[in-house]
């Protein structure tokens, strides 16, 4: 079987009810968001025996939004299989979709589902939704008749189309919003990991730290929620470096993590999981954490910096509060090189229009030029820029990739 990705997130509903498919994109609307993906935070929390225990076929493939990967029951074992997900924080759900195109074959395609949220991971779920799903075909979506709340989703599938081997779903999505406030949690510390001790320290949402394989660094590293989004970078074997995107995700508990990454220019991704082993930050002979600043080492060394760790509030060029480590380091870069100047570039995802991410971008950028004037950089040595959704560095069809795309850079001048 080849490899693939998906996404998943679900809600509460208080009686149950038969869905009927519209024929709709499973992209969900510019008030909603699919809360079952990496993106926006959710993870698998218990997984039926499955083809693959990672990658495509296993349970995370769900959540990665890709419609060419994910999930199939172990090959002949084709009793009801239950999957549970743990949102990011307890959420309105108020429709659902799935895709089942890209399953291997039609009679492979999941037909009847149940979808189930609680407020607990062990117990008390409420059936919200009963469907039968269409063979073979995307944007499948279900709107709820009344809207469900929960932190806790339960995916059972039954059968398939008749197939005598596997049962296979691409995508599940849940549509609908946050309820409250997330807190930002301090997940400073040291973990065992798939590659190496994995040592980040965290100021805000700002993250700095390495790992101990190749040298391993990670850069731009930013939190939005319980989600770290940062580069890693590391030694070549023959020699050189290189690096990629990753992304991890932290429950509540802050034991460990679960996470991915891919290589640049690659589509398939990679398990990185750890355990927590001691709140230390540690460190490791290439880093040690609060020495040297890495937006300066970054502009030094390539000329640009992506900082993740600068957040704006929904659609608005307002600054979250949390962004202030990043802004420091940045107006640190500024203090200790006054013969540079920089470029500051905004960027957006493809939500909500062009001629609106154009403005929000440019307006985005003069917030951070703004904030640096005032702490003591002259206006004279910062410009602006605006890109809107023109420049992205991932695909605009996932969360996550939606969520890399808003940014901003900075360019040594």
């Amino acid at each position: 079987m080849a490899f693939r990705r998906k996404s998943l997130c679900v809600a509460v509903v208080c009686a149950v009810v038969l869905l009927l498919p519209l024929a709709a994109s499973a992209q969900g609307s510019t008030e909603e968001i699919n809360l079952l993906s990496w993106g926006a935070g959710a993870l698998v929390v218990q997984s039926p025996p499955s083809e693959s225990n990672s990658g495509q076929w296993s349970t995370e493939a769900l959540l990665d939004e890709v419609k060419e990967t994910g999930w199939a029951n172990k090959r002949g074992d084709l009793t009801p299989k239950a999957i549970v997900f743990e949102l990011a924080q307890r959420s309105e759900i108020n429709s659902l979709a799935f895709d089942t195109a890209q399953a291997y074959s039609r009679e492979r395609s999941a037909k009847d589902v149940t979808v189930e949220i609680s407020d607990r991971q062990d117990g008390g779920f409420t059936e919200i939704a009963k469907i039968s799903l269409a063979p073979a075909m995307d944007g499948q979506k279900f709107p709820l008749k009344a809207p469900a709340l929960g932190h806790y989703i339960k995916l059972t599938v039954f059968n398939n189309y008749g197939d005598k081997q596997f049962m296979e779903i691409m995508n599940i999505y849940a549509f609908g919003k946050p309820v409250g406030k997330q807190p930002l949690a301090d997940n400073s510390g040291t973990f065992s990991s798939s590659y190496g001790n994995f040592h980040i320290q965290q100021i805000g949402v700002t993250v700095t730290g390495c790992y101990e394989l190749g040298n391993g660094l990670i850069e731009n590293g930013g939190f939005d929620g319980r989600v770290l989004r940062f580069t890693w970078n590391a030694d070549q074997p023959g020699g050189g470096r290189y690096s990629g995107p990753a992304i991890i995700t932290f429950p509540d508990d802050g034991k460990s993590f679960v996470g991915h990454f891919w290589h640049a220019n690659e589509k398939n991704w990679h398990d990185w999981n750890g355990t927590r082993i001691s709140k230390d930050v540690g460190s490791c002979p290439n880093w040690k954490p609060g020495t040297g600043n890495q937006v300066e080492q970054q502009l030094k060394s390539e000329g640009r910096a992506r900082l993740y760790g600068i957040l704006f509030d929904t659609d608005s060029d307002h600054i979250k509060d949390d962004s202030k480590p990043a802004l420091d380091s940045l107006l640190a870069a500024a203090h200790n090189q006054p013969a540079w100047s920089f470029s500051i570039e905004g960027h957006t995802d493809n939500v909500g229009g062009d001629a609106h991410n154009q403005t929000l971008s440019e307006k985005r950028a003069a917030a951070v030029k703004a904030y640096l004037i005032k702490a003591g950089v002259a206006e004279k040595r910062l410009t602006t820029k605006g890109f809107g959704a023109s420049k992205p560095v991932a695909s605009n069809d996932t969360s996550l990739g939606r969520s890399e795309n808003r940014r901003v850079e900075i360019v040594k001048q």
